[in-house]
């Protein structure tokens, strides 16, 4: 693997040189040590300039077959993707030379798998087994022609009034500094965790869970040194800590969705009558001005709306063990869906974490497509 050529400056043209790299690449990324020296090269970006130029039907076949080979874990396929293999996938899949496709169709499955920040992106939805970790980001949905980006292009953008990325990461790359403490201890619901209620049947929560507790204004967040990586977002570890000890001991899978959908809403603003008297887009606008960069830390919201509400769900959830499904609507709109067994029966819902949180809407139910649409 010491040997792996860093620029591997293949032609397109070169159809023989170019199968027979491909062949080989194949056979390196069984390894696990060569795969370590490949991301250290230009190899993976080789690959995909031989599916963007390339016009061979031979080449082009064995160039989707190699990265689907290729994507072996979330590093490979990262990698993959900062070198524009999504797009260029994404295009094969519609793709009439025989063969092509079908191959591209895979690859491109094994690609999302591993990252699942393009999963959502291209697909709208993540799966209960598809776990959110740290380094997730949300761009909201894909357009046409639009190309998945990497997060350190994200952050090097100018701070505009374009969606806001939601990133997660409950560690940090860097220490944080003694005097930054997380807003959530300053600011926001403190709410017991345990106190969620709620039924699969649609009922409302216990009347102790309306009355919606006075939120501080947010204070902005304190200076950080410029690392060109996403702030540390101390108020996350925070809510993971708090999710795992409280809603975790809960005796059944229902109680604990409750309770985790009423502790979510609290740290973002709490029940909604309405979204104008909520003011996230001001709360959003303040916390890019501060942080100077696009890219918010997910646990930085102090006022969220559909979105927010339903990423920080899912990564709570995905912590605690609750088995959670991510899906993007139109107009902002996000949601979780669970599933619940009753009577020897699997019964989907929706969980409401805007309006009355701790509820269950069950899936197809005229509550459900409320919650989604209007």
């Amino acid at each position: 693997s010491s040997g792996i050529n860093a620029e591997w400056p293949l032609r397109p043209g070169d159809t023989d040189v170019c199968i027979a790299a491909c062949k080989a690449l194949a056979a390196l990324v069984a390894d696990s040590s060569a795969r370590e020296e490949l991301l250290k090269t230009n190899a993976l970006g080789s690959l995909v300039s031989i599916l963007k130029e390339s016009s061979n039907k031979e080449v082009l076949r064995k160039a989707a077959w190699t990265i689907g080979i290729s994507v072996a874990n979330e590093e490979m396929a990262k990698e993959l993707n900062k070198n524009g293999a999504l797009r260029v996938l994404m295009d094969m899949c519609t793709n009439d030379i025989q063969g092509v496709s079908n191959l591209a169709v895979v690859a491109l499955e094994k690609l999302l798998h591993y990252d699942l920040a393009a999963k959502y992106w291209h697909m709208g939805t993540l799966s209960q087994t598809d776990v959110v970790k740290d380094g997730f980001y949300d761009t909201g949905a894909h357009k046409p022609g639009d190309d998945f980006k990497p997060i350190k292009l994200l952050l090097d953008r100018k701070v505009d009034n374009k969606r806001a990325v939601l990133y997660v990461s409950s560690i940090g790359a860097d220490p944080e500094p003694a005097d930054m403490k997380s807003e959530a201890s300053t600011t926001g619901s403190t709410t017991n965790v345990k106190t969620g209620r709620g039924t699969a049947k649609g009922k409302k929560p216990h009347k102790a869970e309306e009355k919606k507790e006075e939120v501080p204004e947010p204070e902005p967040p304190k200076e950080q040194k410029d690392t060109g990586k996403p702030r540390v977002d101390s108020s996350l570890r925070e809510y993971i800590e708090e999710a795992t000890s409280a809603v975790g001991p809960l005796p059944t899978q229902a109680e604990q969705i409750a309770a985790l959908s009423v502790y979510v809403s609290n740290q973002m603003g709490g029940p909604v009558t309405s979204i104008a008297a909520l003011s996230y887009d001001l709360h959003i606008a303040q916390i890019k001005a501060d942080l100077k960069t696009n890219v918010i830390p997910i646990g930085f919201i102090k006022r969220g709306i559909f979105y927010h509400r339903a990423l920080l769900f899912k990564v709570l959830a995905d912590r605690v063990g609750v088995p959670a499904s991510l899906v993007r609507g139109e107009y902002n709109r996000a949601w979780n869906e669970v599933t619940l067994v009753e009577g020897g029966k699997s019964k989907h819902y929706l969980v409401d974490l805007m309006w009355e949180p701790g509820q269950l809407l069950e899936v197809g139910s005229h509550g459900a497509g409320v919650y989604k649409k209007l």
